[in-house]
């Protein structure tokens, strides 16, 4: 039976969680994505679209217009916990994409990539610059641990804080993840508590992975995921978003021991985050390095790739020990063409390829020992569906058959049309079914 909130109590303050790793869920009908992440044989092209959540489909968008992948989605209202709610989207998106191509999709997203660092002791804040009228509401709930109040508002949901962070990050509609209070100098690490029980701190997103195996029904994989230290860290020193990440960068080259330390103990937390969400059900993970192409090649060897490393190596390493699933593991480093052949041999299955590498190139520098996966254009799905098949060909031609997983060079956006993409999960599907016919 799936573990219901009513099942789920929240472990008293400082007191660690027991191991709990759900069984009784329903058998995988479709293995294909996994297969492939794995470099077995496939008979056609498995296929997923980041960004899923919250991103595109009318009902998970709130009524004031935002969305986000980086919280668990309830912005359409529903009266549920935050677990609940992302077993609900997770059943949304997968009936909105089978209604747009009328078949099932491949994989669902587990939602919650940005949480990954450590919390802080409880300390006074700066008002963020353009306040929200509703976060001190959404603070006192979070205080309470009232999730079942904060979900019943939508807008409070969006500026939902993860609870793992050593900072209070907010969703501003229109904007993304903010702080309003970013790593300004060095001594701001000591905020930050050096051991966390991602147990306690994240014990709700855990419930809510496994209340999304439950609710796919077995009909596809379930992915989890995590961004990855470098990316991390240059929302905490920016503040947000940034052109040009130059506050972040700074850090390296003023303060590269002081980075080490936060990269290292973004390190540390992710690895457990990863392992308690294979504990909960993830049956694949992707570490989400998206600010890597701010890095020159030399910063990316130094502050990237060693904890990229590592933390494959530790997950896989602690699943092993925990008698846990040793899942396919992706990593996406957007931009980062330069260490393309570093990548593929970082310790993961799978490496993610924006769109702006075609794919030959990327093929006859990784070799066939290594499972790609994307990278078509993301605004490409603007085009007619005719357009899109076209261009879903030349990428599976470009590609090949094997060892491959189709996805978009990013993620979805807002405005996109769910019929668009239904018709590029489709054009892939029947184009490398054609590909995959013995000659």
């Amino acid at each position: 039976m799936p573990v219901g909130p009513e099942d789920y109590t929240a472990p008293r303050s400082g007191e660690p969680e027991p191991a709990r790793c759900p069984t009784g869920f329903p058998k995988l009908q479709n293995d294909t994505f996994l297969r492939a992440a794995r470099g077995e044989k496939t008979d056609y092209t498995p296929v997923w679209c980041m960004r899923q959540a919250g991103r595109y489909l009318p009902g998970e968008q709130g009524p004031i217009g935002c969305s986000t992948s980086a919280c668990w989605e309830c912005g359409y209202g529903i009266r549920l916990p935050p677990s609940r709610c992302a077993a609900e989207s997770a059943g949304l998106r997968l009936r909105g994409i089978s209604r747009a191509r009328n078949g099932p999709i491949l994989s669902a997203q587990a939602s919650s990539c940005f949480v990954s660092a450590p919390p802080a002791p409880s300390v006074s804040q700066t008002p963020c610059p353009s306040p929200s009228p509703l976060l001190a509401e959404f603070r006192e709930t979070r205080a309470a641990q009232d999730f079942f109040a904060t979900c019943r508002s939508p807008e409070t949901c969006c500026e939902l804080t993860l609870q793992a962070l050593g900072m209070e990050v907010v969703m501003v509609p229109g904007k993304g993840p903010s702080f309003p209070t970013p790593l300004a100098e060095v001594e701001d690490l000591l905020k930050l508590r050096q051991k966390v029980d991602v147990a306690v701190e994240l014990g709700y997103v855990f419930q809510a992975i496994t209340l999304t195996r439950h609710k796919l029904g077995g009909k596809v994989p379930l992915i989890g995921f995590s961004g990855a230290p470098w990316t991390l860290m240059s929302y905490m020193v920016e503040g947000g978003g940034s052109n040009t990440m130059a506050k972040a960068k700074a850090w390296l080259y003023r303060h590269p021991e002081a980075s080490h330390r936060l990269l290292a103990l973004l390190r540390d937390v992710i690895v457990d985050y990863l392992v308690g969400q294979v504990a909960a059900g993830a049956q694949a993970l992707q570490l989400f390095e998206s600010h890597a192409g701010h890095l020159g090649p030399e910063q990316f060897e130094e502050f990237a790739l060693p904890y990229i490393q590592a933390i494959a190596k530790q997950v896989k390493g602690k699943l092993q020990a925990g008698a846990l699933p040793v899942v396919p593991m992706i990593i996406f480093a957007k931009d980062a063409h330069y260490a393309l052949e570093q990548l593929a041999e970082s310790g993961y299955e799978v490496v993610g390829l924006d769109w702006t590498l075609r794919p030959q190139e990327a093929r006859a520098r990784t070799g066939q020992h290594i499972t790609l996966q994307g990278n078509l254009d993301p605004c490409a799905l603007y085009a007619p569906k005719e357009k899109i098949g076209e261009l879903v060909q030349r990428m599976l031609e470009g590609f090949g058959p094997q060892r491959y997983i189709a996805n978009l060079g990013h993620g979805l956006y807002p405005d996109m049309s769910p019929e668009h993409v239904g018709a590029f999960v489709a054009a892939v599907h029947t184009h490398s079914r054609q590909l995959n016919k013995p000659s």
